[in-house]
């Protein structure tokens, strides 16, 4: 009796196991997962065939190996559209004996009103057979947002926003005395930290352009123009189509005149301007660059701008920096720093004709253990309350204290020498 009841536990267990395994088997042939999922069709419509491809897909979970929690009792489609060749978006709801997350996070959807709604995009390979028909392969399953995202960073939307918002988007002026704005395409100066606005005579396209780099229609390059109540001026150009051109104002901009400091330039990358008094002036531009090497013109007016005279050139071949005159034959031009240069910074005395090299003491910082040198791009020098001082930053690359510090240094020589004063937290600047 014993014997009898063993042998007929072995067959139980042994019909159990491969009925475990048939079941497993018939599990296996269900493609619980869209992408692969094939069905033929006999219209090569994509709405009809993308219709009769998820009906079928659908389909599987009503079979009879299903897991009782995953079956489908119902289904319908709310709305089908093309997206684009073999692409097509599908808003259906599915209701699964078990209406739970877990099975919404399966059909990739949401649980709402008691059904699992779902929006799915849906790419498919469409090939047609020697019968007539035509087999719908999913090749690629998105949401909405996902599939719109993908088409905004492949079409090139992407990119034509985000030139829009680097050099189209309007910026907020900065709000000082003596400010300008572009505004609806138009440049406006203004005298009184923009209470009122007088607008600049000329259009923001010649204003903008360059030689050698993208426009930026939204903002003026820094140094390339000047605003006080003495004199006011504008420099751009330097281009094959606008040559490098003055407009300046001696009246905050009640009147307006234009002068050509030169028709031969014509691959200008960056033009400083500088007005020690309302007579004297200096354009400093550069041209022909190469890799990173460029030229450097320095023109010169005593008239107030209505003419121009080259008067010399720079110390390097280096990218200009940043260049300006700070008295009526005084000025300076830097450049990036190189390793083992004696300096990257460059004094005239004589209004551009020849520079001496200019050596500032460097200031060390000890930081996260380590001791740095982290001032290395001079700026232009400046008066303030009839004192030279100079600031030195720390290059596009500088991270010291959030790379925002600057060092601040004083001369008492007219800037032949220099010496330290303070560290300077760049104030961030107030926006109109």
């Amino acid at each position: 009796m014993n014997k009898l009841v063993t042998k007929l536990c072995l067959v139980i267990a042994v019909l159990a196991v491969c009925y475990f395994g048939f079941y497993k088997y018939q599990q296996s042939k269900i493609k619980f997962q869209p992408v692969g999922f094939s069905v033929e069709v006999n219209s090569k419509d994509l709405i009809a065939g993308g219709t009769k491809w998820l009906e079928s897909y659908v389909e599987q979970y009503k079979g009879r190996y299903v897991p009782w929690s995953q079956k489908v009792a119902e289904y319908s489609i709310d709305q089908i559209e093309n997206r684009e060749a073999n692409v097509i978006q599908v808003d259906f709801s599915v209701v699964t004996k078990n209406l739970d997350t877990a099975n919404a996070s399966k059909w990739n959807g949401v649980l709402e009103e008691n059904k699992l709604k779902c929006q799915w995009v849906l790419w498919f390979k469409v090939e047609p057979s020697e019968e007539g028909t035509y087999t719908y392969t999913a090749t690629k399953v998105q949401r909405p947002a996902g599939y719109d995202l993908e088409k905004y960073q492949t079409s090139g939307e992407k990119e034509r926003d985000e030139y829009k918002q680097k050099y189209e988007a309007e910026i907020p002026y900065d709000k000082q005395q003596y400010t300008y704005k572009i505004e609806n395409h138009i440049c406006y100066v203004s005298y009184n930290g923009g209470i009122t606005w007088e607008e600049v005579p000329v259009s923001i396209e010649s204003l903008a352009a360059v030689g050698d780099g993208r426009p930026y229609f939204n903002k003026l390059q820094e140094k390339s123009y000047v605003i006080t109540s003495e004199k006011t001026a504008f420099v751009y150009g330097g281009t094959k189509e606008v040559p490098l051109t003055a407009t300046y104002s001696e009246d905050k901009g009640a009147t307006w005149k234009t002068s050509q400091i030169s028709k031969t330039l014509d691959s200008v990358r960056v033009k400083f301007c500088s007005f020690p008094n309302a007579k004297v002036g200096y354009v400093i531009a550069t041209g022909d660059r190469a890799m990173s090497q460029e030229s450097q013109i320095i023109y010169k007016t005593t008239d107030g701008g209505a003419t121009w005279k080259e008067v010399g050139s720079g110390p390097r071949t280096s990218l200009l920096q940043s260049a300006g005159f700070i008295g009526e034959n005084l000025g300076f031009m830097s450049y990036p720093k190189i390793d083992g240069a004696e300096t990257n910074l460059y004094r005239t005395e004589d209004g551009g004709k020849s520079f001496a090299p200019i050596i500032i003491p460097a200031v060390k910082e000890s930081w996260m253990g380590t001791t740095l040198e982290p001032f290395i791009q001079p700026e232009t020098p400046y008066f303030e309350e009839g004192q030279l001082f100079l600031l030195v930053g720390q290059g596009p690359q500088g991270d010291y204290m959030g790379g925002t510090v600057s060092a601040k240094y004083k001369s008492d020589d007219q800037g032949k020498t220099w010496y330290f004063v303070e560290l300077m937290e760049l104030p961030s600047k107030e926006l109109g």
